[in-house]
């Protein structure tokens, strides 16, 4: 098997599971505990896994109103905006866009009045001069693995 679809393996039964042993990985895929130790360490030191963290229902936590705001912004100001944004706690994602927004924020919110509060925020900034807010409605999916095979 070549490297990179071992890491494909790899990759793909921690995104099942992240709290799973090196020792299940190398029994589930057929190679050496050290194999996975190995492609572990040099897939962490490369950037390509950035982190194992758990994956959380929010609307369990009270967190069950997601926004999506699509920001049009002063060009020159848009990276200004982006690093103000990146650390708001309520903010999951901030993505600088292509088309007719220049950012789209996702959040999760546990009260109407909370989300209010975001949202006035960021049209708050001088750069920004526009925003157009969605509330979900249903989350159909919310997951951020993807198949690696596709």
């Amino acid at each position: 098997m070549n490297e990179e679809k071992l890491n494909k393996k790899i990759l793909e039964k921690l995104m099942v599971d992240g709290r799973k042993s090196i020792r299940e990985v190398a029994r589930e895929i057929d190679v050496s505990p050290s194999t996975v130790s190995n492609h572990l360490e040099e897939l962490m030191e490369n950037g390509v896994i950035k982190r194992f963290k758990p994956a959380i229902d929010y609307e369990k936590l009270g967190l069950d109103l997601t926004a999506i705001t699509k920001i049009q912004a002063e060009g020159r100001k848009i990276s200004d905006i982006v690093d103000q944004l990146r650390d708001e706690g309520s903010l999951t994602h901030v993505y600088e866009i292509t088309g007719e927004f220049d950012i789209l924020v996702i959040g999760k919110f546990d009260s109407r009045e909370s989300m209010n509060r975001e949202i006035k925020r960021m049209l708050n900034f001088s750069a920004v001069e526009r925003a157009d807010t969605s509330i979900v409605l249903n989350a159909v999916k919310e997951d951020s693995s993807i198949d690696l095979n596709s």
